[in-house]
């Protein structure tokens, strides 16, 4: 399998090793990262031996008859809602990892997916997994550093019979819409900031970041979401947030749904602005 790096041509191949994909309810993790089991003993939500064997008799607590695929229903909803409280709450969860919670019920097999400022890969690694074969990654940085270490991670992680098309951009992101193209995206993430283990001093900027995002919402499809993470502790972040802030607060509510999920009480806490397309809406110029 080739991995393509499309400004100047280069192409790449190397062998990648296996990787499984757990499903999120079995994922467990510690110290201050998400934390979730397939059993969570929350209040209102531990189901006992009893409540269980009447599930698989068929019968509801008042003696209906429960269908087949309303057991299936009422086991989905309980593996979901404490994850979903983990997202909501984030106690004991990382926002990038409630990021990906939230990209997980988006993405499916075949999708495009754009991780806007790759870094080290993490996020194009897991919108791979999440595609598969079938669809489309583009992973784009300014940092030439960023798009080998995304590269590197990818050849080492990705199984070759599940690797979709990988497009590898060095090139700012405010140039998404030219790189990418437009209303094709199920999925356009940003991870602003610096680059993890790099130089601090090289940052994404208020300006350029608002006219991504801005091209983001021409490339992202109907039913699709754009995913911006912010960064308010360092000089030039809490700007680069109130802009993208107020980019999403003007979208009109006919044709988008603008969400911010923050911790309140640590103020200089990252903060994650969701800004879903509606899956009805096919007309991008109409959606101001």
């Amino acid at each position: 399998m080739a991995l393509h790096r499309i400004y100047g041509g280069v192409g790449l191949s190397g062998k990648v090793a296996h990787v499984k994909d757990l499903p999120l309810r079995q994922l467990t993790s510690c110290h201050g990262t998400l934390a979730v089991t397939g059993r969570h003993q929350t209040r209102g939500m531990a189901a006992d031996t009893s409540a269980a064997t009447t599930a698989e008799q068929g019968t509801s607590s008042s003696g209906q008859a429960v269908t087949s695929s309303q057991q299936q229903q009422q086991q989905q909803q309980q593996e979901e809602l404490p994850s979903l409280l983990q997202l909501v709450s984030l106690y004991g969860a990382r926002l990038t990892t409630a990021a990906q919670m939230v990209w997980a019920q988006v993405l499916q097999p075949g999708d495009v997916a754009v991780d806007a400022t790759c870094g080290n890969g993490h996020d194009t690694l897991f919108m791979a997994q999440r595609v598969g074969q079938g669809g489309a990654v583009y992973a784009i940085d300014l940092q030439e550093s960023a798009v080998a270490s995304t590269r590197q991670l990818l050849q080492q992680q990705l199984p070759p019979e599940a690797c979709p098309q990988l497009h590898l951009l060095q090139g700012c992101h405010s140039q998404l819409q030219a790189l990418v193209g437009s209303n094709v995206a199920k999925l356009v993430a940003f991870n602003l900031g610096y680059l993890p283990g790099g130089d601090k001093g090289i940052v994404t900027a208020a300006d350029s970041t608002a006219a991504a995002v801005e091209a983001a919402l021409e490339v992202v499809c109907p039913g699709g979401l754009v995913s911006v993470m912010c960064y308010i502790g360092h000089p030039g972040g809490l700007e680069e947030y109130e802009r993208v802030r107020a980019l999403a607060a003007g979208l009109s509510p006919s044709y988008w749904t603008s969400s911010e999920l923050k911790l309140v009480n640590r103020p200089t806490a990252p903060v994650m602005l969701l800004l879903w397309r509606r899956p009805d809406v096919q007309e991008q110029q109409a959606r101001r």
